[in-house]
């Protein structure tokens, strides 16, 4: 069989910076590196098999990708409209991907506008819970649960509701301040949740929270003691370890990469020996972390000039080479992107600002 995809090793070195700098700027998605790994080969290559995509891992990753993990990005990126997939003619049941758009301006905006399908069942699972916690009448011991989390779960809607804005003005330049609108419930699915309990229902965000990309830190280990931050805003480490049942060492360790990228607060009581951790803003942290993520992708704009100028400083020797003209297009076309993420970090700090206390 062909091998034509693994480009040569003169190739391969300019694909390998390309293919971190992707992974790195990805870094935030909930499945560690691996989408981004996948999205970078096919911004590499033209098309690709499902075994084709593992071939490449085995090169360029610690850790082959599994089948399941390819098939899962494949069904949902082909749902998403980004790849499209075409049958072998010559093979039963096997299949090539590519995608729709190799434009990676056009290919960002279609994730965007699939992203908002996305949004709008986020916000109603968090609108229908709000009312349900609106007609429940707690129990004694969970009202101080119950306040926090009523106001918190608003503080979520808040915050999704500006996203939504904020990815229209990313897209189509809109500048809309954060629209009110009506978000229809069914009965039946409200009185599911009116059935639930106060931990219950916590318990429920807490997953949400969790499998939502844009709740992401770098951190994966450290996402549960963000979670609870979230939803309880106000934790000492004791009880982040009794909720989470992560190690004592552990929880140290997060709390301080949390303080160190100002996603919390420490505050210290006079007279006791407690230290509580807050997070005070829900939206202001997690605009503060894509802030920072855009402007450290920002910071890899002279690498990839520099990997753009020695390509061409050495075209002569290259250009007849298995992808190089595939590899060379795709910086040129990172090099005018890095105008959508300034664009990005004007916005997140604007957005930073709007939240800020």
């Amino acid at each position: 069989m062909s091998k034509d995809y693994i480009y040569p090793k003169e190739i391969r070195c300019f694909e390998r910076e390309l293919i971190d700098f992707i992974v790195e700027s990805g870094k935030n998605k909930r499945s560690s590196d691996i989408e981004s790994h996948i999205l970078a080969y096919f911004l590499l290559h033209q098309s690709l098999t499902q075994k084709q995509i593992q071939d490449l891992s085995i090169i360029f990753r610690k850790k082959k990708i599994s089948k399941g993990s390819i098939s899962n990005f494949l069904n949902q990126y082909e749902r998403y409209g980004v790849l499209v997939k075409n049958k072998i003619p010559e093979k039963k049941n096997s299949f090539r991907y590519a995608l729709k758009d190799r434009n990676i301006k056009d290919l960002m905006t279609t994730g965007f506008e699939s992203g908002f399908d996305e949004l709008k069942s986020w916000i109603e699972f968090i609108e229908v819970r709000i009312q349900a916690l609106n007609t429940i009448k707690p129990e004694p011991n969970h009202i101080k649960i119950y306040t926090i989390l009523l106001e918190r779960l608003k503080e979520i809607k808040e915050f999704l509701l500006f996203q939504e804005n904020l990815m229209k003005n990313f897209l189509f330049g809109k500048n809309k301040t954060n629209e009110k609108k009506e978000i229809q419930i069914s009965a039946t699915y409200l009185a599911e949740i009116k059935l639930k309990n106060i931990v219950e229902i916590e318990n429920e965000i807490i997953t949400f929270i969790e499998n939502n990309p844009l709740f992401m830190i770098d951190e994966v280990s450290y996402i549960p003691m963000f979670s609870y931050l979230i939803t309880r805003r106000k934790l000492t480490q004791a009880k982040l370890q009794e909720l989470t049942g992560l190690s004592s060492g552990l929880i140290s360790e997060g709390l301080n990469y949390l303080l160190n990228k100002g996603f919390i607060k420490l505050e210290k009581i006079k007279g006791i020996r407690k230290r509580f951790y807050i997070m005070p803003s829900i939206a202001y942290s997690n605009y503060l972390k894509q802030y920072q993520r855009f402007k450290h992708i920002n910071q890899n704009k002279n690498k990839i000039e520099q990997i753009f100028q020695e390509m061409k400083n050495r075209e002569d020797k290259l250009k007849k080479l298995k992808g190089y003209n595939v590899i060379l297009e795709w910086v040129d076309q990172s090099l005018k992107l890095f105008v959508v993420v300034e664009k990005g970090i004007k916005l997140y700090e604007n957005a930073i600002n709007y939240f800020k206390i």
